[in-house]
């Protein structure tokens, strides 16, 4: 017997075995649809058919697909809401939410219990804003730094010596500022309050000492301001609006503008003095004394560092920079 019809009778057999494997469709298939195994099969068999595939050989074998197993996701649990914190009862934020509702009970359906709660809750706001009164009293009183009565006294008895040493003190630095530097008056002889402006600052000069410069913007004078010279342009470089206009001038090239319009002897004594702090025309000494309200006052740099989330440590940062300064 010759091998090679054997040999080719088997491997058409294989063939043919492998064709009806792929291509088998029972009948219960048919009436009831493909089962799950049979999908699975089908869906892991290879493209094409048998005899098409002659190119792998007789004994091929491919790895099945790897099957991923594909975990459920976690449930996170839905978060509850939070409860909103309750007030206490009686605190201030208690009272700001409910003393409002009280009342609007009590107008609307004014029953003893309505008025009384009201009346009630109303009284322990008053309360508790005495008792913060009287517990703020007693620290400042027992505090320097906090007590505005040693910055500048409010007692009738104390009150007049108080301003007896800053008139003093505003004279000597006005008499210590007149010999460095004058006043010149912008006016128009058209000008009514111009004349009496001149009485004014006239007043003023002598007292203090200040050398005196009246500049017409018209170039005319008048009989209360018979001396004067023309205007030369300093009346625009100064931006002067109105009249009558004082400048306090120190040579060689300050200029500052003390009034724009009438102003009253003891009014126009206190902005030369503004205006001559504002420039470091006076002396530390002559400055300290001059400026008493601002005594204790807390600078602007203090107020920038130092802040923090204990308050016993800004506090006392605080106390530290007040200290001397009274």
């Amino acid at each position: 017997m010759s091998l090679k019809p054997r040999l080719f009778g088997s491997a058409l057999a294989i063939a043919l075995l492998a064709i009806a494997q792929l291509g088998y469709t029972s009948d219960a298939q048919i009436e009831g649809g493909v089962d799950d195994n049979a999908e699975q099969a089908l869906d892991e068999a290879p493209v094409g058919r048998f005899i098409e595939r002659k190119g792998e050989g007789w004994y091929w074998y491919q790895d099945p697909k790897e099957k991923i197993s594909r975990k459920p996701l976690p449930v996170t649990p839905a978060k509850a809401e939070a409860q909103p914190k309750k007030d206490e009862p009686f605190s201030v934020a208690w009272l700001r939410k409910n003393l409002p509702i009280f009342r609007e009970h009590a107008i609307d359906s004014p029953t003893q219990e309505n008025i009384e709660a009201y009346m009630y809750a109303q009284r322990v706001a008053m309360d508790k804003s005495q008792n913060f009164a009287e517990a703020t009293q007693r620290v400042v009183y027992a505090d320097p730094f906090l007590d505005e009565n040693n910055r500048v006294p409010m007692s009738s008895f104390a009150k007049p010596a108080f301003l007896l040493s800053v008139e003093k003190s505003g004279n000597a630095a006005l008499n210590e500022l007149a010999k460095t530097g004058g006043l010149w008056m912008f006016f128009d002889s058209k000008c009514d309050y111009c004349k009496v402006q001149a009485h004014i600052l006239n007043r003023v000069a002598k007292k203090h000492g200040f050398l005196t410069k009246f500049i017409s913007l018209d170039g005319k004078g008048t009989p209360e301001i018979p001396e004067f010279v023309k205007d030369n342009g300093h009346a625009a470089m100064l931006n002067m609006r109105v009249t009558p206009t004082t400048v306090l001038v120190v040579p060689p090239k300050t200029y500052l503008i003390v009034s724009q319009g009438m102003m009253a002897e003891t009014q126009l004594e206190e902005r030369i003095l503004v205006a001559a702090e504002s420039q470091n025309l006076l002396s530390p000494e002559l400055a300290a004394k001059v400026a008493q309200y601002t005594r204790g006052v807390l600078k602007t740099d203090d107020m920038k560092n130092g802040a923090g989330e204990d308050p016993a440590i800004w506090v006392k940062t605080l106390k530290d920079r007040l200290n001397g300064r009274y």
